[in-house]
This record gives C-alpha cells, structure tokens and sequence, in this order.
C-alpha cells in the first residue's frame, strides 16, 4: 500500500509515524535488580581479586617452599640480632682507638672519635687524665708519671705498657702534654674530648701525695656511668699487644667488609619492598643494614723451629693478642693421596710451613683489663694457611729427616668474634607473591573507587526510567517546590 505524501516528501497526516529511537545512556536500566545483573561481572572482579591478593599473601606468610622459608629466616635472625651485633663490635674498635696519649711510652696517635661514627650509641672511650708539664720527659714530669700509672694500674715493663693491678686498670686512661712554661704539673681530666673540670695541681712533684692522685683517679673514673665506657680497656691499643713467639707485629685496623648486602633477589623487589617491611629487605625496616667490619691485619717476622717428626712441641709457635696466648703449628704433615692408602706400606707425604693465620678475638668483660680479651677456640673462628716444603715418603722423617729453622714473614689477621658477619642469603622467590598481592590489591582499589560512581548511575537511570527527577533535584531551580 502506498502512503500518500505532501509536496514535501512528509508521510500524510493519516499515516503511521516511525518509532523514536532513544539516546544511549550507560548501565540504562529500570529497576535495581535489572542493575544488579549488569554490575554482577564487575563485583566478582572485585571479590576475586580481594580473594586472590589473600591467597598470594597467606602462601607466601604461611606455606612458603623451604628454601624461602629459611630466606626469611635468617633475615629475621640477622635483624633481632644486628644491633648488639653492632655495639659489640663497637668495643673492638675502642680497643683500637681509646688508646693512652702519653708520647712518652705510647709513641703514637689514635682517632677517638672513629668508634663514634661507626655507632653513636654507648659504649664511649674511658674518661682521660692528661699530665700537664712544661718537659714531659723531665725528672718531675717522670716522678708524677710514676705515680699516676700506679694509680691506674699501669707500669712499663721492658718497653711495653702491661697493668700490673688488674682491679685499678681499664678504668681511665692517661695522657701527657707539654705546656707553657711556669705553669705547674697538675692532672686535667676529660671526657669524650672535652675537659670535665677536674683538676689536680702537684705542688711537690719530687714528694707527691700519692693518696691524692688515687683518690683523683678514683673520682674521674666514678664521675662517668659505668653503662658509657662498659668495655674492656687495654693496656696498650689492641693492635699494639699482636705478637708472634715474642716478636711484635707491625698491625693495622683495617676492613674486613662492607656494608654492602649483596641479596640474590629479583630486580622487582626493589620497589615492592618500599611497602613490604618484612622480611625487610631496605632501610625503611629497622636494623636492615650490614654494618662494615674491621679486623686487625698484620705481620711479624719470625724463626720458623727446626721440623722433626719426633719432636712436634717444638715446632710450636706462641700467638699473643689481647691477653690471650694461642698455639700455632708451625709446621703440618699431611697424605698426599688420603684416598688412596695401602696399609703397611709407604706413604708419601707432604710437609709445609706456616704462612698466615687467622684467628678471632672476644672481649668477656667479666674477666676485667687482664684477661678481658680472649681468643675464640672455637674451630671455625681458627684457621692456618700453608706453604708446601717437601714431599716425600713418610719413612724419611721417621728415620729422622728434618727441615729448617728459618726466617719467615707469617701474615696475622684477627678477627672480632662479636663483629658484624658477612652474609650471603640464597635467592628468594617469595617475593613473587607479594608482588602478585599487591598487584591484586590494586585491582580491588581501583574497581572499588569506580564502583561508588557506578552505582549513582545506576541509581539516577532507575529514577529516570521511573518518571521521577534526578537524585539531587532538591538543589536543582526546576524542581523548586517539590
């Protein structure tokens, strides 16, 4: 059937007019529950990432495989103990630094303020006593000398400063500084590089009150709480007591390590750590670092014995650090082929001399100034490199062969047993599941955020399909009195 038209080309009024296509509008639905199917896809989303961000986070807290499980582990026990670890090796570097500062019988200077920038908590050196003198080395600066180091516990013998009282030593230190000329002898005491004001003048330097000088001392070294200076003081610095069969070392504090961690992890856990604070792998979570180690590394040249198979006392040398003596072999015997022995016939073997050495040392400072560094016997904190000087059939020494005596450099290195430890972690996996948590995580916030605004549109299209105004028509001119 043909409609007719007008002139225009318009359908005739009698005829049916074409239906009004509706504008699109998003989520345009007519009730809530029509709403609610169309969102249901979005809230799994929500609900399965919340899920899966759990999952990844329980695995990696509670059912981690054992290689990530020890990971953690041994990060946690380096972090509970890596700050003790720290103030421990603290006192060695004391040792090393708090050193008497009398040019007279300790020929050398010491930076007090090192063990400071290591670690700024306490312990701190041992309160100071400077003898004041217009000639330092002259008979009445000497007579005072006397007197105060027996009253510290100090005495000189053959060139080397031992105490000789152990219950007076290690308490402060003493020193010894020229100065103008007319000034009398008088003992100036300080503290962490600052004079705390006490003072003694010596009138009568030939005919001193010795009672007065101890009771000086006394009163310095009680003027300090004993929990700032608990460490143990040695005679002489730490380095200066290394010695081997009586001959004294020429040793340097050095460092051992440092402060890098070297952790075999993947490059992504640089940023996720910034969030994750355990097992804490960055600076943000306390007692994370690797602090720098030092050690005393040194050498002496020494009389390697006269080696006899008979005879193995006599090839022992005598270590001396701290105030703990040690015994080295000098010499070792060892198979050539231990895999490979025939009973009852000749074996060959190999001799070799000592090279170096590498022991550690402890303060116990229980056992006071005489005996409160000792070496470790414990057999991974001792080992021996040496050289090979002779091969041969194990029947030549026991029919008497014998090598040496010579001379030879024997290199020292000592450790501190209560130093921070280098460590080397295995590389840990676990991270991946933080990082997948994460990531989860932030699905959730993202579709969280954008479900508020999905909602309200929901909301304002069901009252629009409804014939009812907008949700903010109160604020809106056209619906004024409603």
């Amino acid at each position: 059937m043909t409609v007719p038209a007008t002139s225009a080309g318009e359908p005739a009024q009698g005829g049916k007019r074409p239906l009004h296509k509706r504008k699109y509008r998003p989520l345009d639905v007519k009730t809530w529950y029509e709403g609610s199917l169309r969102l249901i896809g979005w809230i799994l989303v929500i609900c399965l990432a919340v899920l899966t961000a759990g999952l990844w986070l329980s695995y990696e807290l509670f059912v981690l495989n054992k290689h990530d499980t020890d990971f953690r582990d041994i990060y946690f026990d380096q972090r509970i103990t890596n700050n003790i670890n720290n103030i421990g090796h603290k006192n060695f570097l004391l040792a090393e630094y708090c050193c008497n500062r009398d040019p007279v019988h300790f020929p050398y200077s010491c930076d007090e303020f090192a063990p400071d920038q290591y670690s700024a908590a306490a312990p701190y050196c041992k309160p100071l006593i400077m003898l004041e003198c217009t000639d330092i080395r002259g008979a009445a600066c000497n007579a005072t000398r006397q007197v105060l180091y027996g009253a510290v516990g100090l005495a000189i013998v053959n060139d080397r400063a031992v105490y000789l009282n152990c219950t007076a030593g290690g308490r402060v230190r003493v020193g010894a500084a020229a100065v103008a000329v007319g000034r009398p002898i008088t003992l100036v005491a300080y503290y962490q590089q600052a004079a705390t004001g006490a003072t003694l003048v010596i009138q009568s330097p030939f005919n001193i009150n010795a009672t007065e000088v101890y009771q000086f001392v006394d009163q310095v070294a009680a003027s300090v709480p004993a929990a700032d200076v608990d460490y143990v003081q040695p005679s002489t610095r730490l380095s200066g007591t290394l010695s081997l069969e009586g001959v004294p070392a020429s040793a340097v504090l050095a460092l051992y390590h440092d402060d890098a961690r070297r952790l075999r992890a993947p490059p992504p856990w640089k940023s996720v750590s910034n969030l994750w604070p355990w097992p804490g792998m960055n600076a943000r979570c306390p007692n994370t670092g690797v602090n720098n180690a030092y050690y005393l590394l040194g050498e002496a040249l020494v009389m390697i014995p006269r080696f006899a198979l008979s005879r193995p006392a006599d090839t022992l040398l005598t270590l001396g650090a701290g105030n703990d003596t040690l015994l080295v072999p000098a010499w070792q015997v060892v198979a050539v082929d231990s895999d490979n022995q025939t009973v009852g016939m000749s074996t060959d073997v190999e001799v070799s001399f000592l090279s170096a050495v590498q022991v550690s040392l402890g303060q116990v400072s229980l056992l006071g100034a005489c005996d409160g560094w000792r070496f470790s016997p414990q057999a991974q904190d001792i080992s021996y490199t040496y050289v090979p000087y002779w091969t041969g059939p194990i029947a030549e020494l026991q029919d008497g062969t014998t090598f040496g005596p010579f001379v030879q450099v024997v290199a020292l290195n000592v450790l501190d047993v209560n130093g921070p430890r280098f460590f080397e972690l295995p590389y840990y996996g676990g991270m991946w599941y933080i990082w997948n948590a994460f990531f989860m995580t932030f699905i959730w916030l993202v579709s969280n955020s954008l479900m508020l605004f999905i909602i309200i549109l929901v909301w304002w299209n069901v009252r629009s399909n409804q014939g009812l105004p907008p949700i903010i028509y109160r604020y809106m001119q056209k619906y004024r009195g409603w």
